[in-house]
């Protein structure tokens, strides 16, 4: 048995938090007090100082595995969360090949399976990430996909958007749309301004997120009157740039 003790603990499922010990039998926690004093052989944990919760869960991970392994994989990801405590990620689908198919999905998920922690996966909104082709996304769905995004690749057209919408909200799973037009960035990976223009190095403008943004919300305002997926409560991630990067949240 191994016991934790001294530790702070947070427990969001049952609403504790304070300084706890915890008792573990095996792989399952047999017991929490404020103090246990455990008979037998016991490998004990010093936690003073420190803070006990379950394993914290990463949303948008980049594990550039299958075709960018020189960058990271599956397998250097996975230990790299474990070591800050994260037990649970979502696999992007920007890799080469994308996320397209059952087949690449399963190499992810078969890989993913081996590495000690729990590692999932979206699949692709549109095949190849061409925004052209939605993907198959029911039988991705079923074949273990927790949701759908061509992250990176801004998708512009809206009927597309709109029915993936619609298909994403009646398998109650959450699509992610990365909010840029290309059409008003140059140099991405800062924000134009003062600074950008000092430089000459163009840069993106607030209008590159604004156009893309309100294209899909027209999308999920068109559902919500039709009875599609904003009534159902679909839920839609949005990706704004912020110069280099993105933002997401689930919106209202």
């Amino acid at each position: 048995m191994i016991l934790i003790h001294d530790g702070y603990m947070i427990d969001p499922k049952s609403g504790r938090e304070g300084n706890y010990d915890i008792l573990i039998d095996g792989d399952k926690i047999v017991k929490i007090a404020e103090k246990i004093e455990p008979r037998g052989k016991v490998t004990r944990i010093n936690a003073e100082g420190l803070l006990v919760a379950p394993g914290l869960v990463d949303v948008h991970v980049h594990f550039r595995d299958p075709g960018f392994t020189a960058k990271e994989d599956i397998n250097t990801g996975a230990a790299a969360a474990a070591k800050g405590g994260v037990t649970t990620v979502v696999l992007m689908a920007n890799t080469k090949p994308a996320v397209d198919s059952e087949e690449t999905l399963h190499y992810i998920l078969d890989k993913g399976a081996k590495t000690g922690i729990h590692v999932t996966t979206c699949a692709n909104v549109t095949m190849g990430m061409q925004g052209k082709q939605l993907t198959d996304m029911k039988k991705l769905a079923v074949a273990g996909a927790v949701g759908f995004t061509d992250d990176g690749v801004p998708l512009l057209d809206a009927e597309l958007v709109r029915r993936a919408m619609e298909i994403s909200a009646e398998l109650d799973m959450p699509i992610s749309f990365h909010e840029e037009d290309p059409k008003y960035i140059e140099n991405n990976g800062v924000n134009r301004g003062k600074a950008s223009e000092y430089y000459g190095i163009g840069g993106a403008g607030p209008e590159a997120g604004r156009r893309d943004r309100s294209l899909h919300r027209h999308s999920a305002y068109q559902q919500q009157g039709s009875g599609g997926a904003g009534a159902s409560g679909q839920k839609a991630l949005l990706q704004y740039p912020r110069g280099s990067h993105s933002s997401s949240f689930y919106p209202d």
